[in-house]
């Protein structure tokens, strides 16, 4: 019988090597990412750019059902304390070419000012050159733990997030792209 003595090949601490690469580059992904999120890094960008309100509030009774047709839309709703001056008109103004801006779901969304002052010829004049604009009449304690003006109403009528004034328009025509998008109703 002929025994042959195998010799380890001369590769072999090479191809050790190649494979302790190979192992450390597929585990990297997971050692970078569990070091951002045990050193408290998030992303910047967040989901939304409202208020999201948690749980909901529900408007009262009487808000939801006076926007007659409109009751079963999405509403983006200005609230409005006082008379109806430059920076109500402005905003109003930013909810229209939102709601222009939204294209095939335009006809999901309807807007609404809520106010407690009806007779306020600002909104009246408004109102009459675009008849789409819902004047909701609301007493000043309707919305009292809400500070945010512009809210956004589901069909059920609950107010599921709110913009400060300063909020962009197209950060909440991004967030009603996205809802529109994914929400079936309305």
């Amino acid at each position: 019988m002929n025994s042959v003595a195998i010799d380890p090949l001369p590769n072999q601490s090479q191809g050790r090597l190649m494979l302790a690469l190979i192992v450390g580059l597929l585990a990297l992904p997971f050692i970078i990412g569990a070091g951002l999120y045990f050193g408290g890094w998030h992303p910047s960008r967040i989901g939304h750019h409202g208020h999201l309100l948690n749980p909901p509030l529900q408007l009262p009774e009487q808000i939801p059902r006076s926007t007659g047709k409109n009751a079963e839309k999405w509403k983006l709703v200005l609230h409005v304390r006082g008379p109806c001056a430059a920076d109500c008109m402005s905003r109003l103004d930013e909810m229209r070419r939102i709601h222009v801006a939204l294209y095939k779901n335009m006809g999901r969304l309807s807007r609404a000012v809520l106010t407690d002052q009806p007779n306020d010829p600002a909104l009246i004049a408004l109102h009459a050159s675009q008849p789409d604009l819902i004047v909701l009449i609301a007493p000043p304690s309707a919305l009292a733990g809400i500070t945010d003006p512009l809210l956004l109403v589901d069909p059920q009528g609950l107010v599921i997030m709110t913009y400060p004034p300063d909020a962009s328009p197209q950060g909440m025509r991004a967030d009603l792209d996205r809802l529109l998008k994914y929400a079936w109703t309305g």
